[in-house]
């Protein structure tokens, strides 16, 4: 009787999770989006490769840059049917953002930070109703994330200090 609860319980909590991206080769190509946008001279990478997405790079000052970001190409992710976003990561011990955007015109990301811990894999949370609307890295006023329109995925370290980042993603859920 125990087995078979457990194995429901384990049904179950597979059934209410599902992978949203597995960094396979099917999903989304990536591309960087530094600071370069307002002048500055930070750099990034996005490669996918071995089913993780790397996020490699420098973030630098000058010309009061101070930011890196990579983002997914746009696509449909209807994330309606979930309450979180669980990622699993390998960081560098700096803290990074979730971004999910609903629109590729009016500049509007919806995100919200999480800590990584160095060299070692971790699974960070998310919660969809966390994530707060922004522009250009500051708080805006603006609707909630409708998660059902979301059309892009993108992860940025802004951490006003000079120096080199490395993260891992092994994959994206949602629960």
């Amino acid at each position: 009787m125990k087995s078979l609860a457990l194995c429901i319980a384990l049904f179950s909590g597979a059934a209410s999770s599902g992978a949203v991206l597995d960094f396979g080769a099917a999903e989304p190509a990536w591309y960087s989006r530094n600071d370069t946008v307002m002048g500055g001279v930070s750099s990034s990478r996005a490669r996918v490769g071995g089913g993780v997405l790397e996020f490699t790079g420098q973030v630098r000052l000058e010309n009061n840059g101070g930011f890196a970001g990579v983002r997914s190409n746009p696509g449909r992710f209807d994330l309606s049917r979930y309450s979180a976003l669980r990622l699993r990561v390998r960081g560098d011990g700096k803290r990074y953002a979730l971004q999910l955007g609903t629109s590729a015109q009016n500049g509007v990301t919806y995100r919200n930070e999480f800590a990584t811990v160095a060299g070692q894999w971790t699974e960070v949370r998310v919660a969809l109703d966390s994530l707060r609307p922004t522009r250009s890295g500051e708080q805006v006023a603006g609707p909630a994330l409708d998660p059902s329109r979301v059309i892009f995925f993108g992860l940025t370290v802004g951490n006003n200090r000079a120096e080199r980042f490395a993260l891992e993603v092994d994959w994206i859920r949602g629960e």
